[in-house]
């Protein structure tokens, strides 16, 4: 019988991720925490911290259930948290760059392709989605006082950022592949120095989406291919369309197209 309760959702806060408060009843989701621990190692290139496989470390950062959560529902996953004192746990910017990182950009836009279309409920700090950074130490005494500085987003590269994410959102709000459980990981390559991965999402044939991640430096070189074995089949009627850069795909070019160093390319039917 439904009740006044079934109008809330209590989602719990408790960095360490005990599942047990939702295998108890006693909460109906968690912070996902190691979703932001496995995303800072793997955007550098390195295991989860307590994986020795980095295909394996992928596959608890997109699929939650191989974490021990049951349901999507159950996980709130985010790359940054308001928590933003201390190493690691910095703005996502000001991590990269204090891992040596002097690119960021590639890599901001492979983890949000990888939160957004990761098994879960994502959110997003403010200012994030446009690579905000900290003006201040990342100490604990100063987290709440480093604002987000919104006129940055003014900023060329930043600009790209925001749009990019915005469209990933909007693939988010909109796709019913991406409000189901289901993932099945259709190809792995980490041949000569490759860390690609590609990740089916959805249960039915004519509403898939289909990402092609590189966690790597490798890229295609000019004018060539990367070929997907085990593309799915294009169902009669629709088409391929890579969302973040709002472009159909032709035919003769599904499932081998070529990628860049730290790219991802999100593939939805249309």
């Amino acid at each position: 019988m439904s009740g006044t309760g079934d109008r809330f959702l209590v989602v719990g806060e408790e960095l360490s991720v005990p599942l047990s408060l939702i295998h108890q009843n006693r909460l109906d989701g968690l912070w996902n925490e190691k979703f932001k621990q496995i995303i800072r190692q793997v955007i550098l290139g390195k295991n989860a911290w307590d994986e020795p496989s980095f295909e394996w470390s992928i596959r608890k950062l997109i699929d939650c259930r191989n974490l021990g959560f049951i349901d999507g529902s159950q996980a709130v996953n985010y790359i940054t948290s308001h928590d933003v004192g201390g190493y690691g746990n910095e703005r996502f910017f000001t991590y990269l760059a204090s891992n040596g990182i002097d690119h960021t950009e590639p890599r901001i836009k492979l983890a949000f392709v990888s939160l957004l279309t990761s098994v879960g409920i994502p959110m997003i700090l403010a200012g994030d989605e446009f690579a905000d950074q900290q003006d201040l130490p990342p100490t604990d005494d100063h987290k709440q006082i480093d604002p987000v500085n919104y006129s940055r987003v003014k900023d060329d590269w930043r600009q790209r950022i925001f749009q990019y994410v915005a469209r990933l959102v909007r693939l988010r709000k909109t796709s019913d592949a991406l409000a189901v459980n289901d993932t099945q990981f259709i190809h792995v390559d980490f041949n000569d120095g490759k860390r690609v991965l590609v990740w089916q999402r959805g249960n039915k044939a004519d509403q898939l989406v289909i990402v092609v991640a590189n966690f790597s430096d490798y890229g295609t070189p000019v004018g060539s291919e990367y070929r997907v074995p085990n593309w799915p089949a294009t169902p009669v009627g629709k088409q391929w369309k890579e969302i973040t850069q709002e472009r159909i795909v032709p035919s003769e070019w599904v499932g081998k197209e070529g990628i860049f160093p730290w790219e991802a390319k999100v593939y939805a039917l249309v």
